[in-house]
């Protein structure tokens, strides 16, 4: 038997208003205001703006434990997050949010649902089916069909797929502990530093390219913006390719283990990340909107990387980038010319031996966690579907 989504709640209902109700201030209000943006790219609670929202409207558009958040309009519409807590936070009219009624369904497996495949093709089909931006109407989402299955097998089929996410996330928590830790020894040798510019540790850059005739379904991975986070995170969302025969004649824009990757334009200018080997991909690229920076022979690649992610060199990257009057953006000879602190070469190599250890681990967890996922995405419509006898299946 099939039922609606709108068979399975008791509130369905969009944001408070950005302008009016709910803005983002840059002072600490108390109360805070989920985005889009802020579930795209995976934000933490802490990373959320501040808003100022009255009494009637916090009532209204408070987020509470397991509520399911769905973004309704834009190139990331679909995308969505459940609500572990209860937060001191509003949301937005980007979002609908829905309210499971618990006497019926587990809310944890409404949100495995919104995860199929089936549900991706379904707002696709009603969100993209016309001209201008896309959108997605609260009862068109509501008409999504799926199979029922008793609360008795929700909550089993909730308990095997909730164990993974709990993994991944404790994975997650690891390295950025790891990250941060790696990060607090490159503030104590960076101190010992001598100020000089880039250009006396790095030794290559590199610009990517784009395909002629637009990006192709398949090949090889083409990594630009969205892609880039801090080490050993990358997002898929919006996976884009070029052809392997294209790729073959690269002279530049080729992806080695250990190349940091630098964003140079827009707003984005001066994300750093870095790669490595297995992970996400053994072959891919950048393209027009990336550097690929090197030490010489990789001896220095990590003090590199934890360079740029330093704040005060961050901000000074901004600066330079938005100093264009038209499209904010960096060039090489810029970078090159980066004021920065670089202390004696033993001091990096050491700096280089014990933080690799730790980079290591951040990759074995992040090679982990790809597994999962790939796990998760194969066990999630058998599950739903009756596929699997969840009574042998041991967590």
């Amino acid at each position: 038997m099939d039922v609606e989504l709108k068979d399975t709640i008791i509130d369905a209902n969009t944001g408070a208003d950005a302008i009016q109700r709910a803005p983002i201030v840059d002072y600490n209000t108390g109360r805070k205001c989920l985005r889009i943006g802020d579930i795209s790219n995976q934000r933490k609670y802490n990373e959320w703006g501040y808003t100022e929202v009255n009494e009637e409207n916090y009532k209204k558009y408070k987020l509470e434990k397991e509520d399911i958040l769905i973004a309704r309009t834009g190139n990331t519409i679909g995308i969505n997050t459940f609500i572990e807590k209860d937060y001191k936070s509003v949301y937005n009219n980007g979002l609908i949010r829905l309210r499971i009624d618990k006497s019926k369904y587990n809310s944890k497996f409404i949100y495995y649902v919104i995860q199929t495949n089936k549900f991706k093709n379904y707002i696709n089909g009603i969100a993209f089916g016309t001209t201008g931006q896309p959108n997605m109407k609260i009862n068109d989402l509501l008409k999504f069909k799926f199979h029922y299955v008793p609360l008795e097998i929700q909550n089993k089929i909730v308990k095997i797929l909730d164990s993974l996410d709990k993994k991944i996330e404790l994975n997650n928590q690891i390295n950025d502990n790891l990250h941060e830790i790696a990060e607090n020894y490159f503030k104590e040798v960076y101190k010992e530093g001598i100020e000089t510019k880039l250009e006396d540790l790095i030794f290559e850059i590199q610009s990517g390219s784009r395909e002629k005739g637009g990006a192709v379904t398949d090949g090889i991975p083409s990594i630009g913006a969205e892609k880039i986070e801090k080490l050993g995170i990358y997002n898929f969302e919006s996976e884009k390719y070029i052809s392997k025969e294209y790729f073959k004649k690269m002279k530049n824009g080729v992806v080695n283990p250990g190349d940091v990757l630098l964003y140079k334009d827009g707003a984005y200018a001066g994300k750093v990340s870095m790669a490595f080997n297995g992970f996400p991909h053994r072959k891919c690229a950048i393209n027009e909107h990336v550097f690929i920076l090197r030490t010489e022979n990789n001896w220095a690649n990590c003090y590199l990387y934890f360079l740029f992610y330093d704040l005060k060199v961050r901000e000074q990257v901004k600066a330079m980038a938005s100093s264009k009057a038209a499209q904010p953006g960096l060039n090489q000879t810029e970078i090159k010319n980066v004021k920065v602190k670089l202390p004696s070469k033993e001091k990096i190599e050491e700096f280089e031996l014990k933080v690799k250890v730790i980079v290591e681990k951040i990759i074995q967890n992040s090679i982990e966690n790809k597994n999962l996922l790939q796990l998760q995405d194969i066990l999630l419509p058998k599950l739903m579907n009756g596929g699997i006898d969840l009574d042998n299946i041991e967590i």
